[in-house]
């Protein structure tokens, strides 16, 4: 089935978001507010019945904004909701409609299963955004497409003329799902959102299709401080946020704090008394993790060695764990949970990274190890206070 004429127009083009988690929540609400018809694709059947029956809509919080603001609450009507398979009497050979622009938010871990969930319902005039924290589910999506082909050289997505575009963003918005509320994102911190265009790893450079630049002229207009970049300065600003969620991620969801607590503050700083060793062997922790971080980089990106250097890296750390001091990492929220954390796509990248060009990484892999065995242990508990209640 594909879109009506008047969704095709203009700032009209449909817009489906997979991942009805916090972050994205706040861009299918914010696309909706802008005039686009939007849809949510929910893991299961019962959801979308949730959804629909609880007025379709999108409440968003903005939690950031004074007590008394007109805009302290807001919410974005009339968005459709369905299951990533759902079938339509007048869909394609696939036997589902196909997608033009999808916009993925789901955890990192989670990414390549929810792109499957979908993959025949794109083709070669398919734009994909995929908006997580980490990196590597882009290469992790091609290498899962390569293999498939392989064993499947006639299918129809092969017939159309490949795969569809890519679109990466980060993004710096600090925003919650509170459990038990229902369809209700919390914006907490302003911050930016930063989109650019992902060129193949397995094809020559081709010209990307029409969805493409109406999927960045859809997010440039969300009212996010949104802003499409070229792909070396994304890039950049990806490495930048992978460093700063290398140290603060885990050191908070291990040590149980938020991440303020991760650097002293500068008041902090400047006392004596009983936490000075503390501040002194924090220090000396986020500077260790800085040095491989950039040891890495220097590796594998040698164009961005300057702009990345050990004291580039410590000063970002420190700056976006002061600025978000109040706030309770993703990874934190996940631990404390017992969900599965996105460990694997931050720590764990940099290890993969750094096998693949030589450079060893001990720090990380002590904190990857750690946390991944914090996960173990939530497991566990978790399965024993379900026998105990049984």
């Amino acid at each position: 089935m594909e879109e009506s004429g008047k969704e095709r127009r203009g700032l009209l083009t449909r817009v489906h978001v997979l991942g009805a988690g916090a972050v994205g929540l706040l861009i299918a609400a914010h696309l909706r507010r802008v005039g686009h018809p939007v849809t949510l694709l929910l893991r299961t059947q019962a959801s979308v019945d949730r959804f629909v029956s609880d007025g379709k809509r999108v409440v968003v919080h903005n939690d950031w904004m004074g007590a008394q603001s007109a805009e302290k609450v807001w919410v974005a009507d009339g968005i459709c909701a369905e299951h990533p398979q759902t079938t339509s009497a007048s869909s394609t050979d696939s036997g589902c409609a196909r997608i033009r622009r999808l916009v993925i938010t789901t955890k990192a871990h989670d990414t390549v299963k929810a792109y499957m969930s979908v993959e025949n319902r794109l083709d070669a005039q398919s734009t994909v955004l995929l908006l997580q924290n980490g990196m590597g589910t882009y290469e992790a999506i091609q290498h899962r497409q390569r293999a498939s082909d392989q064993d499947r050289q006639k299918e129809v997505k092969m017939k159309e003329g490949g795969e569809p575009s890519f679109v990466i963003g980060t993004n710096s918005h600090g925003c919650l799902r509170i459990r038990g509320e229902k369809f209700a994102t919390h914006h907490t911190a302003i911050g930016e959102l930063k989109f650019a265009v992902r060129e193949p790893l397995h094809q020559r450079t081709i010209q990307a299709p029409k969805s493409t630049d109406e999927m960045l002229n859809a997010v440039q207009n969300l009212g996010l401080s949104a802003s499409v970049v070229g792909w070396t300065e994304l890039h950049k600003q990806l490495l930048l946020k992978l460093a700063a969620n290398a140290v603060i991620n885990p050191v908070t969801a291990l040590a149980g704090c938020r991440n303020g607590h991760v650097v002293p503050q500068q008041q902090q700083q400047q006392q004596g008394g009983g936490g000075s060793e503390h501040h002194v062997s924090t220090a000396s922790m986020v500077s260790s993790a800085c040095a491989e971080i950039a040891a890495v980089y220097a590796r594998a990106y040698p164009q961005l060695g300057k702009e990345l250097s050990a004291q580039t890296l410590q000063r970002h750390v420190v700056a976006v764990a002061r600025a978000t001091g109040a706030n309770r990492s993703s990874m934190l929220q996940d631990v404390s949970a017992g969900e599965a954390t996105e460990v694997d796509w931050i720590n764990g990248y940099l290890m993969r990274l750094g096998e693949q060009h030589g450079i060893a990484t001990p720090v990380n892999t002590l904190l990857h190890t750690v946390v991944k065995l914090k996960e173990e242990a939530a497991a566990i508990a978790a399965d024993e206070e379900i026998l105990a209640q049984g």
